[in-house]
């Protein structure tokens, strides 16, 4: 291990423990004041918060890791292809029917859901994004994911609106993003095993994941089986983006910056990259998570996708003054 990559991970591992100890110590109380310090009562809701901002972070990181290796292209995400959008389409959806027909329509029910949108979604790119001579082209996928997001942005919107006032602000406060600080169980835990699974999938397959991102002629005489691959990863990538989005709802940036921040720190390889990844996305949406508790805001916190949104720009233009660009190309 080179000594680059070393300080790499000395920077991404102290950057997590920095956050999580920056949120252990900061909250609102009930009454919307300022609560910093050590507090054993508000203890265990920042311990959730921090378990549902690491998991959520890390999952749309792994999301966005796959979908960059599936295209080739620097600038896939799960916001950007539509996957997070197809998710949050897909459970305005079933609220607005849930309503029609007087039923419930429970938490554990929006990742299964979420999935089907995102998934859905993300064929939808794929099938405007490809042509029959050359399969998957990156940039046609993009400009397909592009409007596919803003299609599902236009359905998720139209949804909150049909439903009546007091549905309606449930689902609106959900689409512009939270970090539960008591998280639903079943969402919970099917976020960490489509998070472990994925992972652990990939993982010991990374050498084909650096293989795919020669030309499909050069892949295929590694031995790496191309199609098998795709699909994993839209698979894969897809039920991150799902069950991330049913748990904190759609989230920009974290899927784009945090796998360039990793492959800046410790490289292409997707041995290192996959693990930095995960580290990289937890880090920066406890973060976030930590910045909206102390900004005053009416009405309680800002939203955690009002902060993504807002930092998530900067600090993707910063990683790009800082080469990120050279490196992907390498």
């Amino acid at each position: 291990m080179s000594g680059t990559v070393r300080r790499g991970w000395c920077v991404l591992l102290v950057a997590l423990v920095a956050c999580v100890v920056a949120r252990l110590l900061v909250s609102r109380s009930l009454d919307g004041g300022l609560d910093i310090g050590w507090s054993e009562t508000a203890l265990p809701w920042r311990v959730g918060a921090i378990v549902s901002a690491s998991a959520a972070g890390a999952a749309l990181a792994l999301s966005g890791v796959f979908l960059q290796t599936l295209l080739r292209n620097p600038l896939a995400s799960p916001f950007v292809l539509g996957l997070s959008g197809g998710a949050q389409a897909a459970v305005s959806v079933a609220a607005v029917v849930a309503w029609k027909t007087a039923s419930e329509f429970p938490q554990q029910m929006q990742w299964m859901v979420g999935t089907v949108g995102a998934i859905s979604a993300l064929l939808l790119c794929v099938m405007f994004g490809r042509s029959r001579d050359r399969g998957l082209d990156p940039m046609s996928l993009i400009l397909a994911g592009v409007v596919v997001a803003a299609m599902t942005g236009s359905i998720a919107t139209l949804c909150e609106w049909l439903l009546p006032p007091n549905e309606r602000a449930g689902v609106f406060a959900w689409s512009m993003g939270r970090i539960p600080e008591a998280p639903d169980r079943a969402v919970l835990t099917a976020l960490l095993l489509v998070l472990m699974v994925s992972f652990w999938f990939f993982q010991v397959r990374s050498r084909d994941l650096d293989a795919m991102q020669f030309s499909d002629d050069e892949a295929r005489s590694i031995g790496v089986r191309l199609n098998r691959q795709r699909w994993s990863l839209i698979v894969a990538s897809s039920a991150l983006a799902a069950v991330a989005t049913a748990l904190c709802g759609p989230l920009a940036f974290v899927g784009l910056v945090a796998p360039h921040a990793a492959r800046s720190l410790l490289g292409a390889s997707h041995r290192r990259l996959l693990i930095g990844s995960v580290v990289a996305g937890a880090a920066l949406l406890v973060l976030a998570d930590a910045v909206r508790s102390i900004i005053p805001v009416q009405g309680g916190r800002l939203p955690i996708g009002v902060v993504c949104a807002l930092a998530g720009g900067p600090a993707f233009l910063f990683l790009l003054r800082r080469g990120a660009g050279r490196i992907w190309q390498q």
